[in-house]
């Protein structure tokens, strides 16, 4: 395949991932109105455990698969291809079989001893069967990937979508009366579903393209690479899950002890971490998916030993992170009210919204650092600043949040995105030896801020921003503005563009 077309793939799954990414956000902002804050901190605390078995079950298999039929097909070895495959579907089904057998059998004792809350016993055993599915998924997806049939794990997940939207909203209308954990139950069941229909669809394309073996046995080794490549994964990502979960389960043990009531600490946890923290990281999810067309071309610049190239590639990139950063949080400052009443229907959400949008710009720093140092090889360092994060998160939820409570809760995920935030740029710049653009990449998008909330404050009280129309209309007014500012303030930034949308279609 040209490099052109390899663009233009990536390209594709780019834009298919941001509409899949949107139509899971306004999902979830559907089912949160119907579950509210409580219903919603169960859900965390279910999905911070069901992540942990995940990544056991999956095994870091998913990236090793594509990664080693990568250069099996670069050797046109099909034979190697199908036993690579085959091996990797058995280990997660033997992975899986046995992780999801052991949670329906401890269902009770997980929800009461692990995570504190004994109503989510049965939503762990709806949600459980997904791990089956997923971890197959992931198997499949990566030969995909690896054959360069892209449309094929993209329109997946619009099935997958498609099949969990409509099971779920049919479910929470028949769960949901009898209570909050039913209707929790009623959101897995139909994550399961839709994990389903996309695991068989993929299973029954995988059939089709799979080629029939050869008559010459390969003599390639095929277990040893899958391991090199996924148990250090699995390593890291069981850390970091384990890690997430128990945070997770702290927090509201934590508000507890602050003198908040059981339900009262559910629902601030899920108030923070179920609604505001989705929506603020929301546009990052989406850049997220942008970076799977830059990463690829921070790798080539290092590996032909280009410093002049990679400088200027991370510039640019970083130059898209401000922008997208202050872009993000300009709207959500201008418009926490409005959209705190439009996506969850709880105005009282508006000032956490305001609070949190402020580290946009740090957030979208961050992790665009870490997808370059990915790109430059250095996951090590990641893994370090990743425990480290998670440490301090943890032991400042420990001490601080039983005596301050919820302003404890916020100060612990502010000074958190900061430390991480600054560990990870500093790394990027000091092993790139890349200047720090203070002008281009703070300055001319504060100044660009600045004036957009000035114009909006004389124009905005023209949308009387009260009908979800009217919003919308206000925001694309809003994001507009801030864009003719971001070209006016600054020069490179049409280049810039120009130079990304060359990369994504045209392949230059």
């Amino acid at each position: 395949m040209s490099k052109q077309n390899v663009l233009r793939s990536a390209a594709f799954l780019t834009f298919s991932g941001i509409i899949a990414k949107t139509v899971d956000f306004l999902f979830r902002a559907y089912y949160s109105k119907q579950l509210g804050s409580e219903g919603m901190g169960i859900l965390s605390l279910v999905f911070s455990f069901h992540g942990l078995i995940l990544t056991f079950a999956t095994g870091g298999l998913g990236v090793a698969v594509s990664k080693t039929l990568s250069s099996l097909y670069a050797k046109k070895d099909y034979t190697a291809i199908n036993r690579t495959m085959n091996c990797a579907i058995f280990s997660v089904l033997l992975l899986s079989l046995g992780a999801i057998s052991a949670v329906c059998l401890f269902s009770e004792n997980i929800a009461t001893s692990f995570l504190k809350e004994p109503r989510a016993a049965r939503s762990i055993i709806y949600l459980s069967p997904s791990i089956l599915f997923m971890s197959i998924s992931y198997c499949i997806k990566g030969y995909f990937y690896a054959s360069r049939k892209v449309l094929i794990p993209a329109s997946s997940e619009f099935l997958e979508q498609f099949v969990k939207i409509t099971a779920t909203t049919f479910l929470l209308k028949r769960f949901l009366p009898s209570g909050i954990p039913h209707g929790c139950e009623a959101v897995f069941l139909g994550i399961s579903l839709g994990e389903f229909s996309s695991c068989l669809y993929l299973s029954l394309f995988y059939a089709k393209f799979r080629r029939k073996p050869e008559i010459v046995a390969s003599q390639t080794a095929v277990f040893s690479p899958l391991m090199k490549i996924a148990l250090p994964a699995m390593t890291a990502s069981l850390m970091g899950s384990f890690l997430r979960m128990n945070e997770s389960v702290l927090i509201v043990s934590a508000l507890k002890k602050s003198g908040l009531s059981h339900t009262a600490a559910l629902k601030s946890y899920g108030s923070l971490y179920g609604m505001v923290m989705p929506l603020v990281v929301f546009p990052l999810t989406l850049l997220s998916s942008c970076l799977t067309l830059l990463v690829p071309e921070i790798s080539r610049a290092d590996g032909m030993k280009s410093r002049l190239r990679l400088k200027t590639l991370i510039s640019r990139i970083m130059r898209f992170a401000a922008l997208g950063g202050f872009l993000t949080c300009t709207v959500l400052v201008i418009f926490s009210s409005e959209l705190s009443s439009l996506v969850y229907s709880a105005p009282h959400l508006s000032h956490s919204i305001k609070t949190i949008a402020y580290l946009s710009p740090v957030m979208f720093i961050d992790s665009v650092c870490c997808g370059i140092l990915g790109g430059l090889g250095k996951q090590t360092k990641l893994l370090v600043f990743s425990l480290s994060d998670n440490i301090f998160r943890l032991s400042s939820i420990f001490i601080l949040v039983p005596h301050f409570g919820e302003k404890a809760l916020f100060f612990t995920v502010i000074f958190s995105n900061l430390l991480t935030a600054s560990l990870t740029l500093s790394t990027v710049i000091k092993s790139t030896k890349t200047r720090f653009e203070l002008s281009g990449w703070f300055l001319k998008h504060l100044a660009a801020t600045f004036f957009t909330f000035c114009i909006s404050a004389i124009f905005l009280p023209f949308f009387l921003t009260q009908t979800p129309l009217e919003v919308v209309f206000a925001i694309i007014f809003t994001i507009l503005l801030y864009l003719f500012s971001s070209t006016l303030f600054s020069k490179n930034l049409r280049s810039d563009i120009s130079w990304l949308l060359g990369r994504m279609f045209l392949g230059h």
